[in-house]
């Protein structure tokens, strides 16, 4: 079984977009970011989120598919 490498925030914000491709999630991402202030949570999950799908060995399928609960089940 494959780990994620997002956090949970992150995922859970990448599947609410609903993106079909990571070029999408990237672009949507962006634009995004430059709306929410600096100091606030969701700019740091957008920023490390960004850095994470920038990287291509990011799964973008599978973190689309995965689930949060499923990935919390397996750490009890």
């Amino acid at each position: 079984m494959m780990n994620s490498i997002l956090t949970i925030e992150e995922r859970v914000l990448l599947q609410s977009l609903g993106c079909r491709s990571r070029q999408e999630a990237l672009k949507v991402l962006s634009d995004m970011i430059s709306n929410v202030p600096v100091s606030s949570d969701i700019f740091k999950t957008i920023a490390g989120l960004l850095g994470k799908l920038k990287d291509a060995s990011v799964d973008f399928a599978y973190e689309m598919r995965s689930s949060a609960v499923d990935d919390l089940a397996e750490m009890l």
